[in-house]
């Protein structure tokens, strides 16, 4: 396959590009869908949509080709994938009638498209089937031009890419290694420019950085992740020379950059640069990348509201979301609940762990063979662990109400007993002639002492010292520099209700007639109204008044303005 691309490359190297003098409707169109198929959506479906209704089929079917990639672009695979069917079922039909290579070309296409979508939603026995079926047919056509030559380029990386999802990562950096040494021969300097060739450069190098993260999860290596940084920094340098420039560009490098520092256990910087892919989005819906890294990061960083605040806003949508991902959040929520001893939350979450694991090996995808060995166990060690957690944590449920209610009978037996002395006594009393005394302890205070306490409240009241957050019986008692059980007794003396009671009535008597006379008093908020008076909370303050005179402050409030 290597020597046979080498050969294409050579051959096309001296082609010479035709280029039309004026260029017809279907031309202008394909330039138009070519332009802005990585820059804006909307105008890619309009062109595509034009060049649907062109009279030549292999233009028209490439108005749909580019339809689906848009799709693809958005995310929307079930769109993307019917259309490509479509294309090849039509292709396929008109191809028992007609002999059209530039057919062979659209179906080339429609199973890359193919190829992709199910890369993408990890369907990877599905997507190599498309490949073998795309190589056959790349290999085997009968014109070997420009578009052959790409498709062979985009050969290499697809049949890199899906060896790195089977875990052959050795032989999808030999490709890509291969692949990109070859393409520097300075035979092919006039194509070294070539938008096609540039994207495909770029996407190796992506391709190259995700190969080495891949090594570094079988066998965690400091090289491996600076060689994956290398290859992502030179991808985006060769993407800084698109002409259009893709408008993704900058945020799917930062997403890469992001997944090495986490790789790093760098998790803070990992949350510095995903803070700054709301500055850098350009459009990209970056929302469930920033929500599944989170959850990670900060999981690690032991932050378990802030990882379970992302993991939960990323399961609110998860449509799109790759069963490799769900495994992973789901792992994090049991962890986390497990760890805040919340076990019904953490059983809930580890049996979703074991359902995706089960649903993914079910399916006999290769990809997770080593995913099993490793985390599947791991996940069903947990779930045992909450299991038991959770049995321990009824056992000590059902000990503690045995006792609970132990000690319950014989605080009320006791409380019993204790109550019957009583009426015993009491009826010995009734008996005996003897009236029942309610003790009542009592201090004696001189007059002059008993005369300063009462002309202290006399001149709290008269100086608004009961306004003050601090005002109490202390307060008193520091003044006069006595003890507070004195002033006390003096108060409850000469009133019929509790210090708390008279204060609080001073301070909405207050507060009722100073909103009645100053009408700016009234445009104060009601918290503002509260530290008027010494409230430091509103709550506090509205339900004293409402208690005191029966409606609500705003209530209040809103009768002095009628």
């Amino acid at each position: 396959m290597t020597r046979f691309l080498i050969t294409i490359l050579i051959t096309f190297s001296f082609s010479t590009k035709i280029t039309s003098q004026v260029k017809n409707l279907d031309s202008f169109y394909l330039d138009k869908i070519n332009y802005y198929k990585n820059i804006n959506n909307d105008s890619l479906f309009f062109y595509c949509k034009k060049l649907e209704q062109s009279d030549n089929i292999c233009k028209s079917l490439e108005g749909s080709t580019g339809k689906s990639y848009g799709f693809y672009r958005k995310k929307d695979y079930d769109k993307a994938e019917s259309i490509s069917l479509k294309v090849i079922k039509q292709v396929d039909s008109i191809l028992k009638h007609k002999d059209l290579t530039c057919l062979l070309d659209r179906k080339i296409a429609a199973l890359n498209r193919l190829f992709w979508i199910k890369k993408n939603q990890e369907k990877y026995q599905e997507a190599f089937a498309i490949l073998i079926q795309k190589e056959d047919l790349i290999v085997n056509h009968p014109v070997k031009d420009d578009v052959n030559f790409r498709n062979l380029l985009g050969l290499t990386l697809s049949k890199a890419v899906i060896k790195n999802k089977l875990d052959m990562q050795g032989k999808a950096k030999s490709i890509l290694l291969q692949s990109l040494s070859e393409a520097k021969n300075p035979i092919l300097k006039n194509i070294q420019k070539d938008e096609f060739f540039l994207h495909w450069k770029a996407n190796s190098y992506n391709c190259l950085g995700n190969t080495y993260v891949s090594l570094n999860n079988q066998h965690p290596n400091k090289a491996f992740l600076d060689s994956a940084n290398y290859y992502y920094d030179k991808a985006y340098e060769v993407a800084k020379m698109f002409d259009p420039p893709h408008k993704d560009s900058e945020i799917i490098y930062n997403f890469r950059k992001t997944e090495v520092l986490m790789k790093q256990n760098k998790y803070q910087k990992a949350i510095d640069l995903i803070n700054n892919y709301k500055n850098i989005n350009n459009g990209y819906n970056y929302l469930h990348r920033e929500y599944f890294q989170k959850a990670i990061c900060f999981h690690n960083l032991n932050n378990s509201d802030s990882a379970v605040y992302y993991s939960n806003k990323l399961l609110k949508n998860h449509k799109n979301c790759e069963t490799s991902k769900l495994i992973t959040v789901y792992d994090i929520l049991s962890k986390e609940y497990n760890n805040l001893n919340k076990l019904d939350s953490a059983f809930k979450y580890s049996a979703l762990t074991l359902e995706q694991f089960n649903l993914a090996r079910n399916n006999k995808d290769k990809t997770f063979n080593l995913f099993y060995s490793n985390n599947f166990n791991k996940a069903q060690l947990l779930n045992q662990e909450i299991k038991e957690k959770e049995a321990s944590k009824q056992k000590k449920l059902t000990i503690s109400f045995v006792a609970l209610l132990i000690t319950f009978f014989i605080i009320t037996f006791y409380l019993l007993k204790k109550e019957k002395e009583k009426k015993k006594e009491l009826i010995l009393m009734i008996n005996n002639d003897k009236p029942v005394e309610t003790e009542k302890k009592e201090y004696n205070i001189d007059e002059e002492l008993e005369n300063k306490i009462l002309n202290e409240f006399t001149n709290a009241k008269k100086n608004l010292d009961f306004l003050k957050p601090d005002f109490s019986i202390n307060y008193i008692a520091d003044k006069l520099e006595t003890n507070n059980t004195y002033v006390s007794f003096v108060f409850n003396k000469h009133h019929d209700e509790s210090f708390k009671q008279y204060c609080t009535k001073l301070k909405i008597n207050y507060v009722v007639e100073k909103l009645k006379s100053d009408k700016t008093f009234r445009k104060y908020s009601i918290q503002a109204i509260a530290d008027e008076i010494g409230y430091t909370n509103a709550s506090a303050f509205t339900r004293a008044f409402k208690k005191h005179i029966g409606v609500t402050p705003s209530a209040f409030l809103k009768t002095l303005d009628d």
